[in-house]
């Protein structure tokens, strides 16, 4: 069960009593002297024990059954409120919350909350005052995001009249709404809103593109609208599968699932064999995030996975980088999340057992590449038609031919003589390019290639990045 109510580390910030307590709690939290992490059941409690100097672990939490006020506790023997270890504990929560497993506060702790309670109703009304029933942090949550959401509706139905989204008024309450979304842990539309701020002020780009881009991120935030207010009253949209529903939950809603919980549900894979086929590191400023993702080929079924780290821009050190595996891993216990295509893949820390470098490995590998374009695009076009699904899918092709047409477009040809173009992202560095130095090294022998499928603006086509190439001998990555 994660932490029902949205913290960010400015907001940790804020609680410190000085500068120095703040740069302690920094360093701790970046440290292993945590152990026994744990969230409650209810989601109001953080709880742990911490390393210090007395012979004893602390006793360290968070009580926040006043989300607008978190109570803070440590039983070490600084006379700072809150001391470094609480705020600690409150940034380990905020930098690495898969940390944190299920654990409830002791019956102490239970006890000091009523207590605390008991006292602050006795302040307001008096003795005598009966007892006035409040609200839980979950309730409070959903009506700040009940409200976030219709402030994106009419954010929404305001652009859509007025034609032009992108003209200066409009930028500026698209920064306002964007900022209310974050406080209102709304990820998924605070991140898409971020993303058509972002598009409004780029340079160097025409107002036909634009509005063409800014028109489909504009419809997919009015999905997020419909189908979040759907999850906050229970239910779901007709049709729609449960591994779905539970994946688009996470990302609206901002309930990160933990390994155990997706175990639970049903998403554990055990004895998985993993072989990384690509490792892509982009900057997401949506996100004001790092994304390191590692591309996995499941060896016994040729599905495409991804292990994925999100580092925040701030902080961005004490979050772990994404492992990038030269050699066969095998995981005992994993957790596949529910959604699309490429679904993310993760385990707690010590399932993964790394092996010597394999030739089987990477023959197996060769041989799951998929031949059959058309039923490759098929099966990406279904995905772009939800309207919140990934906007690229990464598959292994099994091409019968690649190479230059003309002097401008590289295209991948599968046996029917279907073909796929290949085109980069980025001005600064060509994949493309390097797919042809690959083929070169590999000659005559027909080649996979690792690609990632999205749609080209404008033109509306599906074209291919290419991130590897491989033969059952070969294996080159194509980028950064």
């Amino acid at each position: 069960m994660p932490l029902n109510v949205p913290i960010t580390e400015e907001m940790v910030r804020g609680l410190a009593p000085d500068d120095t307590t703040w740069n302690k709690a920094e360093d701790l939290a970046a440290s292993e002297r945590f152990q026994n992490l744990g969230v409650s059941a209810d989601g109001t409690w953080l709880v742990a024990d911490a390393k210090g100097s007395g012979k004893e672990p602390y006793q360290v939490s968070a009580d926040f059954v006043d989300p607008s006020s978190p109570l803070l506790r440590s039983n070490s023997p600084s006379r700072q409120t809150p001391d470094k270890y609480a705020l600690a504990l409150l940034l380990k929560y905020v930098r690495q919350p898969n940390s944190f497993g299920k654990r409830e506060p002791s019956e102490e702790l239970l006890a000091k909350r009523e207590k605390k309670s008991a006292a602050d109703e006795r302040k307001k009304f008096g003795p005598g005052a009966p007892k006035r029933e409040k609200k839980s942090a979950e309730a409070k949550l959903q009506m700040a995001q009940r409200d976030g959401l219709e402030s994106l509706n009419r954010l929404l139905v305001e652009l859509v009249a007025s034609g032009h989204w992108f003209e200066e008024g409009h930028i500026e309450k698209l920064e306002r709404v964007s900022k209310a979304l974050g406080d209102a842990h709304l990820p998924a539309a605070t991140y898409m809103l971020r993303r058509l701020l972002l598009l409004g002020k780029q340079k160097g780009i025409g107002d036909e593109e634009r509005t063409f881009v800014g028109a489909d991120l504009i419809a997919q935030l009015w999905s997020v609208v419909q189908r979040a207010k759907l999850y906050l009253e229970g239910k779901a949209p007709e049709g729609e599968s449960q591994d779905v529903t539970d994946a688009l939950i996470e990302e609206l809603l901002g309930r990160p699932y933990q390994v155990s919980d997706l175990i639970e549900k049903g998403y554990g894979k055990c004895d998985l064999s993993l072989l990384e086929l690509a490792y892509e590191r982009t900057d997401d400023d949506s996100r004001q995030q790092r994304l390191e993702v590692s591309h996995l080929i499941d060896l016994s079924s040729g599905d495409i996975l991804q292990s994925i780290a999100y580092r925040p821009y701030k902080g961005v050190n004490p979050v772990p980088e994404q492992t990038s595996y030269s050699t066969p891993v095998r995981v005992s216990q994993a957790a596949v999340y529910p959604g699309f295509l490429n679904r993310r893949v993760h385990w707690e820390k010590n399932a993964e057992k790394i092996e010597r470098a394999s030739p089987q490995a990477l023959e197996t590998a060769y041989s799951l590449a998929v031949g059959d374009f058309s039923a490759i695009l098929e099966a990406f076009r279904d995905q772009l038609r939800h309207p919140l699904a990934p906007r690229e899918g990464v598959f292994l092709l099994q091409c019968e031919d690649a190479g230059r047409i003309g002097d401008r477009h590289v295209v991948l040809e599968d046996a029917s003589g279907t073909r796929i173009e290949a085109a980069d992202r980025r001005k600064d560095y060509s994949n493309v390019s390097n797919l042809m130095r690959a083929l070169a090294m590999i000659g005559k022998d027909k080649p996979a290639v690792l690609v990632k499928l999205f749609v080209q603006p404008m033109a509306n086509t599906i074209v291919a990045l290419p991130l590897a190439a491989l033969t059952s001998k070969q294996h080159l990555r194509l980028g950064l």
